[in-house]
C-alpha cells in the first residue's frame, strides 16, 4: 500500500494553516470588539496576588503586577535584569481608595481579573476583614476562585518575596495550596466563595491556611534569592488561622489542622504516622481515600454531633521486624490508624471548644439541615452553647496495600 506523503507540519501545510489561523484571529477581533470591558493588553497593569496590611491611614494595599515582557522571555534570562513581576503599594482610609491611589505610582491601570492570591497580614486579620471582603466580593472585574491566604507577618513581605521554579510568586502561592491540599493533611484551600458562605451561614466560621516566610525577608527580596540552590528566603504554608466571623482569633496546628480536614472531609491524601504492634518501632501509612459524614442525634435539650470517619490507606514506612501477611497484624494496623485519627479528630474538636469557642466546623449548620426543629430552640444560643457540645467520633480504616515485600528487611539486618 502506497503510504500518504507526511507534510513535515503536525497541522499539514503551514501555507493552508496561516490563512485559517488568521481567520480566526480576525473573527475573535470582530466579536470583542464590542464589548463594554474589553481592553487592550498594553493599557493594562495585570495584578497576580495582592496583599493587605494595617496602614498608617487604614489599610495599606499591596500589588504583584506582571512583567509580560520579563515572562514572555524565552531565553531564560532577564532583558534588563529586570524582576518578573513588579510590586506598588498605597496607604488609605478604604480599601478602594487604595487601589486607586497606585494609579499614581503605575502606568497602567490595575487588571484584577486575573487575581490568584490574596494575602491578609496576621495584625489586620485580628481587627477584622470584613471590609476587604466586601471590596472583594463587590468588583465586578474579580472571579472568585483565588486562594486567601493569612500571613504570619506582613503581607507585603510576602508578596515581595522572590520565588524559585515559579517566576511569578503568586503561582508559586497557589499552586503550593493546591498541592499541599492534595497531599498533606494539616493544609486547607480556601477561596472567596468558602470564605463567604462560611462568613454568612449561621453556625459556621472560617478557617483560612497561614503563610509565612523561612529565612530573611530583606534577602527574599532580592533577585540572588533565586540565584542560589538554598534560597535564603522561602515561602512556606503553615498552620490554619481560625476565625470568629471576620475576626481571627489564632492558629490550629498541623495535628488540629489534620483533624479539621478529617472533620470537614477535606483529605484526599495524606501521611498519618504511628507505632509498630508492640510499640517496637515506627510505621507510617498513606491515606488514599477518605470520607467524613456528620450526624446529629438529640440528647436532652442538647444536640450530639456524631462524626464517622471511613478511610482506605496503604502502608508506607515500616520501622520494625512485622509479617504483613498475618491477618492480626493488619487487623492491628488497622485500629492503630484508626486511633491515631481518633486523636487528630478529637485535637481539633478541643481546640475549637476550649482555645477559640468557635464553631469551624460547621456543627451549628449541621443541626440546621438534620435537625431543624431542635436547631431553632438552640440557634439563639449556640455561641454559648458550642463549647459544651457533646461528640462521638467513629473511625474505620481498611489497609489495602502493603508494599511490594510482605516483611521489612530490616529484620534480615544483625547487628
Amino acid at each position: 500500500m502506497k503510504k500518504p506523503k507526511r507534510s513535515g507540519h503536525p497541522h499539514g501545510s503551514p501555507r493552508r494553516f496561516w490563512p485559517c489561523t488568521l481567520l480566526g484571529v480576525l473573527a475573535l477581533s470582530l466579536l470583542t470588539t464590542g464589548c463594554w470591558n474589553r481592553r487592550e493588553l498594553n493599557e493594562l497593569a495585570i495584578a497576580s496576588s495582592m496583599g493587605f496590611d494595617v496602614g498608617e491611614k487604614g489599610v495599606t494595599v499591596s500589588i504583584q503586577i506582571i512583567d509580560p515582557g520579563e515572562i514572555t522571555n524565552k531565553s531564560g534570562g532577564s532583558t534588563a535584569g529586570r524582576a518578573p513581576v513588579t510590586l506598588y503599594d498605597a496607604h488609605e482610609e478604604t480599601v478602594f481608595q487604595a487601589i486607586r491611589s497606585i494609579t499614581t505610582k503605575s502606568p497602567r491601570k490595575i487588571y484584577l481579573s486575573h487575581l490568584r492570591i490574596v494575602v491578609i497580614s496576621e495584625k489586620l486579620a485580628r481587627q477584622g476583614i470584613r471590609n476587604i471582603i466586601d471590596f472583594l466580593s463587590r468588583d465586578h472585574e474579580l472571579r472568585r476562585d483565588f486562594y486567601i491566604l493569612i500571613a504570619r507577618g506582613s503581607a507585603r513581605d510576602v508578596l515581595n518575596t522572590m520565588t524559585t521554579i515559579e517566576k511569578i510568586p503568586a503561582n508559586k502561592m497557589f499552586n503550593s495550596v493546591q498541592v499541599a491540599e492534595e497531599n498533606w493533611g494539616p493544609v486547607l484551600g480556601t477561596n472567596l466563595e468558602d470564605l463567604i458562605g462560611r462568613l454568612v451561614h449561621a453556625g459556621m466560621s472560617p478557617l483560612v491556611p497561614g503563610i509565612r516566610i523561612l529565612g530573611s525577608s530583606k534577602m527574599g527580596s532580592k533577585k540572588t534569592n533565586v540565584e542560589q540552590i538554598d534560597a535564603p528566603a522561602r515561602l512556606d504554608l503553615k498552620g490554619l488561622a481560625v476565625f470568629k466571623k471576620d475576626k481571627m482569633l489564632g492558629w490550629m496546628n498541623e495535628q488540629e489542622g489534620t483533624g479539621a480536614n478529617f472533620i470537614l472531609n477535606k483529605i484526599k491524601s495524606t501521611v498519618i504516622g504511628g507505632s509498630c504492634p508492640g510499640g517496637t518501632g515506627k510505621l507510617g501509612s498513606e491515606i488514599i481515600r477518605s470520607q467524613t459524614k456528620m450526624k446529629v442525634r438529640k440528647e436532652g435539650d442538647k444536640p450530639l454531633i456524631v462524626i464517622e470517619v471511613e478511610s482506605e490507606a496503604n502502608v508506607s514506612d515500616v520501622e520494625c521486624s512485622i509479617d504483613l501477611h498475618k491477618t492480626q497484624i493488619i487487623h492491628e494496623l488497622e485500629q492503630s490508624i484508626n486511633d491515631k485519627i481518633r486523636s487528630l479528630v478529637e485535637a481539633a474538636i478541643k481546640a475549637s471548644q476550649t482555645k477559640f469557642k468557635s464553631d469551624v466546623f460547621g456543627f451549628g449548620d449541621t443541626v440546621r439541615r438534620k435537625q431543624p426543629e431542635l436547631w431553632s430552640k438552640v440557634q439563639g444560643q449556640w455561641p454559648e452553647m458550642y463549647p459544651e457540645i457533646p461528640y462521638e467520633i467513629r473511625v474505620e480504616t481498611k489497609l489495602r496495600r502493603t508494599g511490594t515485600t510482605s516483611q521489612s528487611f530490616i529484620e534480615e539486618i544483625k547487628e
